[in-house]
């Protein structure tokens, strides 16, 4: 079981260098800003140093295996669990890891494929995971806003109580303020993104029991 899980890199200037088990992360910005390629990044950072990573997918199950071996150049397919929420197994091939659910409202479906990935990591001996779940938006698309809220509570419980790390994106244009930012209450803290005048991205880091960091350039 690990001490704390590796990030470092993933952010400029050292903005977060280590997560403690059990924490559960959003990213937070708007459309376009590069939400899913950070969120890639801090899944992908640990797998060659033996995390496990187990990411549900409100999209496309083949571009997100595609992009995590953007990252990780010795990527074994067998060894992602992946959870497709498009109705059907959208890979080229049907992987050992892979689920699927009917949409991304089955959220019973969602939570047993979960389960399932995670006993298949259990049965392999790899106990630190990363679970993401790409996107919460894609989620308050099809579902209300209380029956998401509830849902995050008990997978954030679940990240938890098996001491991963959780990864999650959202989309702060597109949803009402009071639902953003009681979606956000339900993570131990938030890298936000926003564009500046310039048309430059910029992070922050907020939460996790400290002070907020300045906002910081995205190289």
């Amino acid at each position: 079981m690990t001490d704390g899980y590796d990030v470092a890199g993933v952010l400029p200037d050292g903005l977060l260098e280590e997560l403690e088990p059990g924490t559960n992360v959003a990213v937070v910005g708007p459309s376009m800003s590069g939400k899913r390629e950070i969120a890639l990044r801090l899944l992908a950072i640990g797998y060659e140093s033996g995390d496990g990573i187990l990411c549900i997918t409100t999209g496309n199950a083949e571009r997100l295996f595609s992009d995590l071996e953007r990252h990780v150049s010795s990527l074994d397919r067998k060894q992602i669990g992946v959870l497709n929420c498009g109705g059907r197994n959208t890979c080229s091939m049907i992987e050992e890891m892979t689920e699927s659910v009917s949409s991304p409202a089955d959220l019973t479906g969602i939570s047993i494929g979960t389960a399932k990935l995670f006993n298949q990591f259990h049965k392999r001996g790899v106990s630190d995971i990363r679970y993401g779940l790409i996107s919460v938006s894609s989620l308050l698309q099809h579902l209300d806003s209380n029956t998401v809220f509830k849902f995050l509570y008990v997978f954030a419980n679940r990240v938890n109580d098996t001491n991963g790390l959780g990864i999650y994106t959202l989309n702060d244009d597109t949803h009402d303020a009071q639902v953003i930012n009681t979606v956000r209450g339900q993570f131990d803290g938030v890298i936000e993104l926003r564009e500046t005048d310039a048309s430059d991205w910029e992070c922050r880091v907020r939460g996790f029991g400290r002070k907020s960091t300045a906002w910081t350039t995205l190289e």
